[in-house]
C-alpha cells in the first residue's frame, strides 16, 4: 500500500498542474487576442504610413488610429469592395472620404519558412506606398533581412504598372537595379538582398501573385472611377 503513495501523489500533482495550466490558458486567451489585433493593427498603420518607426504609440493610440483612418473590408473578382467577406481582405486608409491608399496581405515561401506581412499602394492604384514583414523564419543576416529599413525603403516610389497601365508587379533583381535592369525598366524593380536570392524570388512571386488578385480593384482606381 505504501509503495502506491508516490504514484497517487504525482498523479494528483500532474492533475493540479494540468488544471492551473488550463485554467491560465482559458484566462489570458482574450488578452493574447487582444494583443494579435493590436499587432494587426500597428502593421497595417505601418506599410500605410501612418505611423512611424521613430515614435512610440500605446495601444490606445493605434487602435484609435486605426479606427479613425483604416477601413476593413473586402474585393470580389469585380474589383468591386464591400463587408461581404472573399478571400481577398484590403485595408482602406481613408482620407476626405477618398481612398488616400490601400493595403493587402501578402504571404508565401522564401527559403526556409512562409513569409507574412502587407504590401501598401497609393490611391493612385500603381504607386508603391510600403511593404513590411512581420513573421518568418529566415536566416538573420540573409533572408531576415526582408525586415530590414533599407530593403523595405527600396519599394516606397516604385511602379506596379507600365506606363501603358499592363500590370508589372515588382521585381528583386541580384545587386543594384542600376546595375542590373535596362533603362526605363527601374520603377519596376528593388535592390535584392546579397546572398539571399531563394527568398528574394519568393518574395517576388508570392508579391505578384497577391498583387493579381486586387487588379480588378487596381484598375478602377487608375481609372479614377468612385471605389467608396
Amino acid at each position: 500500500m505504501l509503495s502506491e503513495r508516490p504514484f497517487v501523489f504525482a498523479a494528483g500533482l500532474c492533475f493540479i498542474c494540468s488544471f492551473l495550466l488550463t485554467f491560465a490558458a482559458s484566462s489570458l486567451k482574450p488578452l493574447q487576442l487582444k494583443n494579435q489585433a493590436l499587432d494587426k493593427q500597428k502593421n497595417i498603420l505601418k506599410v500605410l504610413r501612418v505611423i512611424e518607426d521613430t515614435q512610440q504609440y500605446t495601444n490606445a493610440d493605434i487602435d484609435a488610429l486605426y479606427t479613425t483612418y483604416v477601413k476593413n473590408k473586402w474585393v470580389n473578382s469585380t474589383g468591386d469592395i464591400g463587408d461581404e467577406k472573399t478571400d481577398f481582405p484590403i485595408f482602406i486608409y481613408v482620407k476626405n472620404n477618398q481612398v488616400d491608399a490601400y493595403a493587402i496581405p501578402i504571404s508565401g515561401y522564401g527559403l526556409w519558412s512562409t513569409l507574412y506581412g502587407y504590401f501598401s499602394v497609393e490611391g493612385d492604384g500603381e504607386t508603391v506606398r510600403g511593404i513590411t514583414f512581420y513573421a518568418h523564419g529566415e536566416t538573420p543576416g540573409l533572408g531576415a533581412e526582408v525586415e530590414a529599413k533599407w530593403f523595405q525603403d527600396n519599394f516606397v516610389g516604385k511602379k506596379i504598372v507600365s506606363d501603358t497601365g499592363a500590370f508589372k508587379s515588382i521585381g528583386i533583381v541580384r545587386g543594384k537595379v542600376e546595375d542590373t535592369v535596362a533603362t526605363g525598366e527601374e520603377p519596376y524593380h528593388v535592390d535584392g538582398i546579397s546572398g539571399a536570392t531563394v527568398t528574394s524570388k519568393g518574395v517576388e512571386t508570392f508579391l505578384r501573385e497577391g498583387l493579381k488578385n486586387y487588379e480588378a480593384f487596381a484598375q478602377r482606381l487608375r481609372r479614377k472611377e468612385s471605389v467608396m
